[in-house]
């Protein structure tokens, strides 16, 4: 069934075959770069720095692959912005790999939990925006 496009809403607008139709862009996808049992690491390209989103948690059993992956993610682009609002628990093995890995430059952690900024300066680090 064909509707009226002038009284219609633009998200069911029909167009005559030559009219240009607008949309918005396609949501950016994201990447899946590490996942094991606890934690899963993906990133966002976009215009701008990419968005690198840790979810779950990082402890001694996975930190070595955090440092690894986020390292890696520098070939992806070269101004990353570390999410770890996901971050549901962190021992002192994720704040050095973190601060490992910004020492290097070019990334920026942000949306730390308190817990994770608590333990950061308790380790004299103060890594996170």
């Amino acid at each position: 069934m064909r509707r009226d496009r002038h009284t219609t809403t633009p998200d069911t607008l029909c167009a005559d075959e030559g009219d240009m139709v607008l949309s918005a862009p396609p949501p950016t996808p994201e990447h899946l770069l590490y996942v094991d049992d606890i934690l899963q690491v993906t990133c966002t390209v976009k215009a701008g720095p990419s968005v690198i989103n840790l979810i779950g948690e990082i402890d001694s059993s996975n930190s070595g692959e955090v440092l690894r992956t986020l390292t890696e993610a520098r070939y992806i682009d070269d101004q990353l912005i570390i999410d770890v609002s996901g971050v549901t628990f962190a021992d002192v093995s994720a704040v050095r790999a973190l601060q490992s890995f910004a020492s290097g430059g070019s990334a920026t952690i942000r949306n730390a939990q308190p817990q994770l900024n608590r333990l950061a300066g308790l380790l004299g680090l103060t890594l996170f925006d």
